[in-house]
């Protein structure tokens, strides 16, 4: 293990770096939460919309309603279309049994946060270490997803598959305040242990440093596997929301100037001119109060003009911004009509045409995220002294099957390759839409049980007969008669 010296050299060189991605990840967030007005830095992730100079508490809180939170769902759009279901060893038909302790963590509900916190702010990581269940007292691995706000790591080379070392870190708040007060607790990972420090503003000299104990894993690597939304050949990580962000500054600078032109031009402005002068202030009073007052203005004087100056139209905001909309859509290849909400009756094949860059993104997500969930399996496999899950390299992960088709063109599709190329009806099975290993398993039971007609059948008869049980059980009324308890009425039910 590393000394405590080295330790905490170690932090002081490389803090400042998880730092600086912590700050990122935090301002990305505030977009993803739709709350980038609070952002108020002078770089490109500002949220505030351009105000006029010497604005008004009023022009002011129009700001504040400006902000619009498509950035959020650029990235729930990605994120519904990546659902790990399984991951198997080639030729096989069963999941690897490190799929059991992903079932047991509950990862099928935390992937989500995993990719979303992926695709949002670029990065994120999965850490798996030696733990013991606690209902069951066996050997397993404790899985969870750290984000980009709490977890950095790094690597000697761009495209290492595991880091040298990582750092995570929680700012201590509080309890009183309910307030960051400098303080944090840091976890470092390497290749022999856990290294567990304090560290007292800024960690930038090593006095700010306390080392409070190290842990043994005994995995050979740092128990880290990063995820990435893109990842270049510099290993630089970009999500969806940083290079399209002076786009969504200005959908929401257009929805602020339309409110502007909402709240002080939507109406006509009458006018009037050549009226005689009131003579004292009293006259004066009187007159403004007719004026604001009276539907209809009137003048005894022939000079006296009138007119109305017309409201300002909204349309040209209301077209800017759908136009904004679509280069959005067009360069994030996102369907306009989920930013737009125009087409809610479309046809299922022109659905599946509108949503065919989705999914051609979603695969580019998937084929990277893939990797790193088969090296979080195998990192969970070489916990639990699996040698073979651990060296498979060729082991697969299957994601659901996402995409918009009608249910009768997915059956003609499946028919069509059953019986015209002769593959195994049970290799399709996990092409229909909605279903999953447990429909699999339980339908190649009763094929192979010889009488799987008749089990549905008695299954379906089962059901009948509870339900009409429950119909004519007689009501619960203090011994009292009554329709529940003649006979000739649960006939007619029954």
């Amino acid at each position: 293990m590393m000394s405590q010296s080295a330790v905490k050299g170690l932090c002081v060189e490389f803090f400042p770096d998880f730092r600086a991605q912590r700050d990122k990840a935090l301002l990305l967030d505030k977009w993803m939460e739709g709350k980038q007005y609070e952002v108020t830095n002078e770089d490109d992730l500002t949220g505030r919309v351009n105000v006029p100079e010497g604005a008004t508490k009023e022009l002011a809180d129009l700001a504040k309603l400006a902000p619009n939170n498509f950035a959020s769902l650029l990235v729930t759009e990605l994120v519904q279309t990546a659902y790990v279901e399984g991951v198997r060893l080639p030729g096989s038909e069963d999941n690897m049994k490190s799929w059991d302790v992903w079932q047991e963590n509950r990862w099928d509900a935390k992937q989500i946060a995993l990719h979303r916190a992926a695709i949002g702010h670029g990065l994120s990581y999965g850490v798996a270490v030696p733990a013991v269940g606690r209902l069951t007292g066996k050997k397993t691995a404790l899985m969870k997803g750290v984000s980009a706000k709490r977890m950095a790591a790094w690597y000697d080379d761009d495209d290492d598959e595991w880091p040298l070392h990582a750092i995570e870190a929680l700012p201590v708040k509080n309890a009183e305040v309910n307030a960051f007060i400098g303080d944090w607790t840091v976890r470092v990972y390497d290749e022999e242990a856990i290294y567990h420090l304090s560290c007292k503003n800024n960690g930038r000299e090593e006095k700010d440093w306390t080392f409070i104990e190290a842990e043994s894993h005994g995995l050979r690597v740092p128990p880290v596997v990063r995820y990435a939304n893109t990842l270049d050949l510099d290993g630089v990580a970009t999500g969806v929301i940083e290079p399209v962000l002076p786009m969504l500054r200005r959908v929401d600078q257009t929805t602020y100037d339309r409110t502007i032109v909402q709240r002080f031009g939507a109406w006509k402005v009458r006018w009037i001119a050549g009226l005689a002068k009131p003579s004292d202030e009293m006259l004066a009073n009187q007159q403004a109060l007719e004026l604001s007052m009276m539907d209809i203005l009137i003048s005894s004087s022939k000079d006296t003009k009138f007119g109305t100056l017309d409201a300002s139209s909204t349309a040209d905001y209301i077209s800017g911004g759908d136009t904004d909309l679509r280069y959005l859509a067009a360069i994030t290849q996102t369907p306009p009509h989920h930013l737009l909400g125009l087409s809610d009756n479309l046809q299922a094949e022109a659905l599946e045409t509108a949503e065919k860059g989705l999914h051609r993104k979603s695969q580019d997500f998937k084929t990277l995220a893939g990797e790193s969930h088969e090296q979080m399996f195998r990192l969970v496999a070489m916990i639990m002294g699996n040698t073979q899950e651990a060296m498979a390299t060729g082991m697969k992960v299957r994601w659901r099957d996402t995409e918009a088709r009608s249910l009768v063109q997915t059956a003609n599709a499946l028919t069509l390759l059953a019986s015209g190329l002769g593959i195994p009806s049970q290799m399709l099975w996990e092409k229909l839409p909605g279903w999953d290993d447990a429909d699999s398993e339980r339908a190649k039971r009763l094929i192979e049980s010889g009488d799987a007609i008749d089990q549905i059948l008695a299954e379906i008869a089962s059901q009948q007969a509870i339900e009409v049980a429950q119909a004519t059980k007689p009501a619960d009324n203090g011994g009292k008669g009554g329709s529940d308890n003649n006979p000739d009425e649960q006939k007619k039910k029954s």
